[in-house]
């Protein structure tokens, strides 16, 4: 069985999905596993529009389309694959939307995940060790979560 390793990074904080990605290569590398880089569009509350979070601004539309909003997802994780990972190596991407955990471990059930390697990031005092979704991930994954912390 190919080992597989699964980095799911929020596109609106591309600064942390860099090192989860590069950490992600390492661990494949390692392994010879096969890699697959993922995010998850949340959903869409009236009145914001996420392109916004993914191009790095702010702003906000209450006109959506979701299936072009997630194409344009996959269209960025897409280019930061590609500047981050090492040339020839070979890259699977996915982009979903909904709940960001759920998303996650049904994708790693999915494609059969022997890894996931997440980030955890933005702590709040009642999330002080790691994120609500970083924690959700690592109690139900069926997999070993490697989460680095950012």
């Amino acid at each position: 069985m190919t080992e597989k390793v699964l980095v799911p990074i929020d596109l609106a904080d591309q600064e942390t999905g860099v090192k989860v990605i590069r950490e992600g290569v390492m661990q494949a590398k390692a392994r010879n596993a096969e890699l697959t880089v993922m995010t998850v569009v949340p959903d869409i509350l009236s009145g914001l529009d996420f392109r916004y979070a993914i191009r790095g601004e702010t702003g906000g539309s209450e006109d959506f389309d979701l299936k072009a909003i997630v194409a344009e997802a996959l269209e960025r994780l897409n280019e930061i694959a590609a500047e981050h990972t090492p040339s020839g190596m070979k890259v699977k991407t996915i982009a979903r939307h909904g709940t960001a955990y759920e998303q996650i471990l049904k994708t790693a059930e999915k494609i059969g995940a022997t890894q996931i390697v997440m980030g955890a990031h933005r702590p709040s005092l009642s999330d002080y060790l790691i994120g609500p979704t970083t924690a959700r991930v690592v109690r139900h994954a069926n997999c070993s979560v490697n989460v680095l912390r950012t």
